[in-house]
């Protein structure tokens, strides 16, 4: 125990001295270094011996690392090995486990979704089911993260989980085999209208994310589309390596997507290109949906798009993490993803918004609800190649601005208490008057009718009679009688999605409400200037070749 903790120091140590080597002498150096690892050794002890509970090194050593990195910028990092593991396993768009997204609502953990074709939607898992034994531990009172954790585990082995499931008076057992789960990054992809696809890229850039673009792209012309939606609302980021390639298939051969600067005099700038580029005589017309969660690799292909002018950027401002982190292994299975770089446009607009102030919960949720505003000059030194002024140091500013129309935060509370406690007793048949909506496994690949699952004045009487009883025996959740009326008609949606994402998944689901989209529809209507925008790009840049 005492190497492993020692290695986990050292290595600590030489993560500090990364930034602070090169200014001091070589003799320095090294007399520094020595002063550091006692001082972090002694320091470590101290605690260790004398904190009011025990303490083992390894976390201790863990903290350490990742609080040093903290410091730094917001995104560098340390994984431990389990960490590290699911990391590699989730950019590779697949991970082992039962293949479910689960809920922690109302201080217990649920089903909230069996994927298609994975072992939990084999074994009759649906929404709403309560995780109550897992492997002969009660697990009533663990939160989602530690069902999480029990839930995976190497491929091939079992698993055996007990579920209280509405409707149904005897708990349920079933045994699941863990399997490789895909987690494909395009959430779903359809043609939206006639003519437009729609391709949601949503779920991070993994080693499978253009390729499913591609192949999206090419049933959709199968299909006669002649403009395209893409959508990365949400997205995280991921692989550079796959936003190249999604711009790959966009612009022409040779067009900059992206620069990498490090510090100075360490590396040169890197510039990375279109390689192939995009075999198109007339460019399809292309809209980008971007939101506040919009971040990393995501910015890269939005901001891309927008510069070279090849389609237009609709939607809200992007998160604007412009860091470029280098995955360096350690000893044990360990990993750090250390800043090494930053990301700048094809103009040179820095990505990144500014982290030197604010805490983490600043920089990390209030700018996503818009409660901090991003530092971007005003000036025009940032043009497209058709001359527009664009700005920097802040995410991605849209072409189009188009507000989200996100839950309130009474909404969001009403939607993780009562709401889906309602919905749970609904589609298991406990709804006086509905038996209609009583449900069965979960069916993919449903055509959905627009008369499915419509939710009647009598359906939301009896959601304002279970919440006034919910909110009776809750009264430390605040919600008031008053907070559920004034928010029936947001109900009366949110209950129809959720019954729909019960019945046939969450991407029937939403292409059931894509009506209330407003920056979808809005991205829609401005297609044809999308197009006529990339024509004229197109124009100039042949002209400028002659």
């Amino acid at each position: 125990m005492k190497k492993g903790w020692q290695r986990f120091l050292v290595c600590g140590l030489m993560i500090a001295l990364l930034a602070g080597s090169a200014l001091v002498r070589p003799s320095a150096a090294a007399d520094e270094t020595s002063k550091l690892y006692s001082d972090y050794i002694n320091a470590v002890e101290i605690v260790r011996n004398n904190y009011v509970e025990p303490l083992e090194y390894d976390v201790l050593s863990k903290m350490a690392i990742q609080n040093m990195l903290h410091t730094l910028d917001p995104h560098s990092n340390f994984y431990d090995r389990k960490a590290f593991d699911e990391f590699r396993s989730e950019q590779g768009s697949q991970y082992y486990g039962i293949g479910a997204t689960i809920i922690g609502r109302d201080r217990a953990v649920y089903v909230q979704e069996p994927m298609k074709g994975a072992p939990a939607s084999r074994a009759g898992l649906r929404y709403g089911d309560q995780f109550s034994v897992i492997d002969g531990k009660d697990v009533e009172k663990m939160s989602s993260e530690q069902i999480k954790n029990l839930l995976r585990g190497p491929q091939g082995t079992k698993v055996k989980i007990t579920v209280k499931r509405p409707g149904v008076t005897e708990p349920v057992t079933v045994t699941i085999e863990r399997a490789a789960v895909e987690y494909p990054s395009v959430f779903d992809s359809y043609m939206v209208r006639p003519g437009i696809g729609y391709i949601g890229l949503t779920r991070g850039f993994h080693s499978t994310t253009s390729e499913e673009v591609s192949s999206a792209i090419a049933r959709f012309k199968e299909q006669g589309m002649t403009s395209l939606v893409l959508d990365v609302r949400n997205n995280p980021g991921g692989y550079l390596e796959e936003a190249i390639r999604v711009c790959d298939q966009f612009l022409q051969r040779g067009q900059l997507v992206v620069s990498q600067r490090g510090r100075e005099g360490r590396q040169p700038p890197i510039n990375r290109v279109a390689e192939r580029g995009s075999q198109e005589t007339s460019p399809l017309p292309l809209v980008v949906l971007i939101n506040g969660f919009s971040a990393s690799a995501s910015e890269i292909v939005a901001g891309a798009i927008q510069d070279h002018d090849r389609g237009l950027l609709v939607g809200e401002n992007s998160f604007g993490k412009g860091l470029v982190q280098t995955i360096i292994p350690m000893s044990g299975g360990t990993a750090l993803t250390l800043t090494t770089q930053r990301y700048y446009t094809p103009s040179g607009r820095l990505i990144q918004r500014d982290y030197s102030s604010g805490s983490s919960y600043e920089y990390f949720v209030k700018q996503r609800q818009g409660e901090t505003k991003a530092d971007k000059p005003s000036n025009d030194q940032w043009r497209t190649d058709l001359g527009r002024p664009v700005v920097s140091g802040g995410g991605i500013d849209p072409d189009i601005k188009v507000p989200s129309t996100n839950p309130t935060r009474i909404q969001n509370q009403l939607g993780n208490t009562g709401l889906f406690m309602f919905v749970r007793e609904l589609i298991g048949g406990q709804v006086a008057g509905a038996q209609n909506f009583k449900l069965g496994a979960i069916e993919f690949n449903h055509p959905l009718k627009p008369n499915e699952f419509v939710v009647t004045d009598e359906i939301m009487n009896a959601y304002r009679a279970f919440m006034a009883n919910f909110i009776k025996a809750r009264p430390e959740w605040g919600i008031t009688p008053a907070m559920v009326d004034d928010n029936m008609d947001w109900a009366r949606r949110e209950i129809r999605e959720e019954v729909l994402t019960a019945a046939y998944g969450s991407a029937t689901a939403q292409r059931a409400l894509v009506d209330l989209d407003k920056q979808l529809q809005r991205a829609m209507t401005e297609l044809p200037n999308a197009g006529e925008l990339a024509m004229r790009a197109k124009t100039a840049r042949r002209t400028s070749r002659q």
